[in-house]
Parts: C-alpha cells; structure tokens; sequence
C-alpha cells in the first residue's frame, strides 16, 4: 500500500463487541483504528498517563473519520490496524488506515482519519515530533 514506514497492531477483538449478526459492529472500527494511534504514539515515545502529561502535539481534534468496509470480522481474535500518514498540513493531517487479518487476508476495511492540532486559542501549527513522525511516515 506505501512505500514509506506504517505502523501495524493487532488489535483485540472481543466477543462483546459482535452485533446481532455475529460481526464486528461497524461502530467498533473507528475504537480499534483509535486504539491502534494510541499503540502508534507509545511505540514513538508519546505515551501519556495523565491529561498534563500529554505531548503537545497529541492535543487535537478529530474533524473527519470515514471508513469503507470489504469483510466482515466473523469472531473474536486479533485484526491488523495498519496506520499511514497520508498528509501533513500546518494544523492537520489525515491518517489513512487498515483492518485486516493479521495474515493480511481478508481486508476487513479501509479508511482516513483527519485531525486538527488545537490549542487554547483554536488551530496551532504541529511541533517538531510530529513534523518529525511526518517525514518518517508520509505516503
């Protein structure tokens, strides 16, 4: 899908989150993508435990989420979140990403994620980690 450096994590699914169908409910990708940046930001040194111990550039706002989905997640077990950043703006950037088996097969679904650095008087330019982390993983 890239040539430059993503990020993979094998989220776990759980049986609580099938629906009546016996599938991963829809609403519970964006969840398992959310969990996937949180494992991402970690793996680059930007773990937080309290609120004011957050990294600057870790404080934004999702402005859009849109997903596609190809397959259904049929039972409880891991699914591969791969994670890019597509683009990278002054304030935003949009993180595409995808659901798969951790065998990569079937694709589960794909999709973008943008968001937006605030602050305390609304949108802020990223800081040097995230210009940083952009450089490394742009598609």
């Amino acid at each position: 899908m890239s040539e430059k450096a993503h990020f993979a994590w094998d989220s776990p699914v759980f049986f609580d989150e099938m629906d009546p169908n016996g599938t991963l409910h829809n609403s519970r990708f964006a969840v398992h993508v959310e969990r996937a940046l949180s494992a991402w930001n970690e793996a680059e040194g930007m773990g937080w435990r309290r609120l004011e111990d957050r990294h600057e550039d870790l404080r934004y706002a999702v402005r859009a989420f849109a997903i596609e989905f190809h397959a259904p997640v049929v039972a409880p077990g891991a699914m591969r979140v791969e994670l890019w950043l597509d683009r990278v703006g002054t304030t935003s950037a949009v993180h595409r990403f995808r659901c798969a088996s951790p065998a990569g097969a079937p694709e589960f679904a794909t999709g973008r994620r943008t968001i937006v650095k605030i602050g305390s008087s609304g949108a802020e330019p990223w800081g040097p980690w995230f210009r940083a982390l952009a450089e490394r993983y742009v598609t």
